[in-house]
């Protein structure tokens, strides 16, 4: 009698296994994808102080300082497809700036940068990427990691290099110059 309820027990593990492995085949079959790599070149505009400004510092680290460790600055930046305020506005860049360096020296003094990309007219309109990464804010060029996004960037990862393209540090305004490579997959 026991061997019987062995077998047959083996036996409906085995037509489960086999409905599941069908069914999952059966979906990769219909979904299949491929990659599309896009390159983008955008300018960021960031406003520390003003009358408006777009990155503004919510929580302080224990001694009050600018580029603090423990400083968690909030963003919501322009994105535009020039270095010109003026030029066409494509997008936002939202998220976070948060100071990581505990060394006393503001020189080295380095975020962690948490922002969605997220663009409202030109060729990505109504699409996000999502970037993080190490900034050593007195660095020439820092780089930022894609780690995903929404729309045709869904499931995205690349690259993105910054570069300070213009300083005014008595207005706190600061222009930054981005490159993006990014691959997305796409229903074929």
């Amino acid at each position: 009698m026991a061997t019987m309820k062995t077998i047959l027990l083996i036996f409906v593990m085995a037509i489960s296994t086999a409905a599941v492995i069908s069914v999952h085949d059966n979906f990769f079959e219909k979904t299949k994808t491929s990659e599309k790599y896009t390159h983008i070149h955008l300018y960021v505009h960031i406003a520390f102080s003003g009358s408006n400004p777009s990155a503004v510092t919510v929580v302080h680290g224990p001694t009050n300082k600018t580029l603090e460790f423990g400083d968690i600055t909030v963003v919501d930046n322009p994105i535009t497809e020039g270095p010109e305020l003026s030029s066409k506005l494509i997008g936002r860049d939202q998220g976070t700036y948060t100071g990581v360096s505990r060394d006393p020296e503001s020189s080295k003094a380095v975020n962690l940068i948490s922002v969605l990309l997220v663009f409202t007219d030109g060729a990505h309109k109504n699409n996000t990427i999502a970037l993080t990464g190490r900034d050593p804010i007195f660095s020439v060029e820092r780089e930022l990691i894609v780690v995903g996004g929404t729309g045709a960037f869904r499931l995205a990862r690349g690259y993105s290099i910054w570069k300070i393209y213009s300083l005014r540090h008595r207005l706190g305004e600061l222009i930054l110059t981005g490159e993006a490579v990014v691959t997305a997959r796409t229903k074929s």
